[in-house]
């Protein structure tokens, strides 16, 4: 996907929550928000809600998730006052132990082009600090379709998300207070070793750095 800011945006306002109020503004129920409960998605949530009194956001039950994730994402959203929808795979499917791959294809990356469908936009809280296909990553990127992915997260980094969830009081994860930098599906998913960044304990097929819901969703526009 390419680089697409709309003139009418400043510097000033590409910082995380005007961005993500004018996306809001912009796109309207166009505009999906997901979430893998990661501290970043949740700090992108508890923005929205200072926008709008009613907030859904989509979470992809892939099924192999830890149980502190699943009760998190109740306490969480009870605790934003915020609707978390869990986005289900389709019945059987391959898993990790046959093919890391196929299991993210199944279990991530079709629930979430059927959670998108019809969307003309998506925020999400991916940050250009964290590496590999991030890197450089702009605040606003439009495929070939026209299909928007929003960053408001971009250009900020771990620490200025704590920082927020921190100030905000917002719970986070038990999970990243045992060890773990970056939670996804416990089968997939190890706790960092000394000096590691936050996403090393995350394991993809052939040494990937993504699962493929960034790299190989094309969303059908209606």
């Amino acid at each position: 996907m390419r680089a697409a800011t709309p003139q009418a945006l400043t510097q000033a306002s590409l910082e995380p929550e005007p961005l993500l109020h004018w996306a809001m503004d912009h796109w309207g129920d166009a505009l999906a928000f997901t979430t893998g409960l990661g501290p970043g998605g949740i700090v992108l949530l508890h923005m929205a809600r200072k926008r709008s009194s009613r907030v859904r956001c989509v979470f992809l039950d892939t099924g192999f998730h830890f149980a502190e994730t699943l009760q998190y994402a109740q306490d969480v959203a009870e605790f934003l006052d915020v609707e978390i929808t869990a986005q289900d795979p389709e019945p059987f499917g391959p898993t990790w132990r046959e093919d890391r791959l196929a299991c993210c294809d199944h279990r991530k990356v079709a629930p979430l082009a059927k959670a998108l469908s019809g969307k003309r936009a998506w925020v999400n809280a991916r940050r250009a600090d964290q590496g590999g296909m991030r890197a450089g990553l702009a605040h606003i990127q439009r495929d070939q379709d026209g299909f928007v992915k929003v960053n408001p997260l971009a250009r900020k980094d771990r620490s200025w998300v704590n920082a927020y969830m921190s100030a905000h009081q917002i719970p986070t994860n038990p999970l990243l207070e045992q060890g773990y930098g970056s939670v996804g599906c416990a089968p997939c998913t190890r706790k960092l070793k000394a000096g590691e960044d936050e996403r090393a304990g995350r394991i993809f097929a052939g040494g990937k750095t993504e699962c493929g819901i960034h790299t190989r969703l094309r969303v059908k526009q209606d």
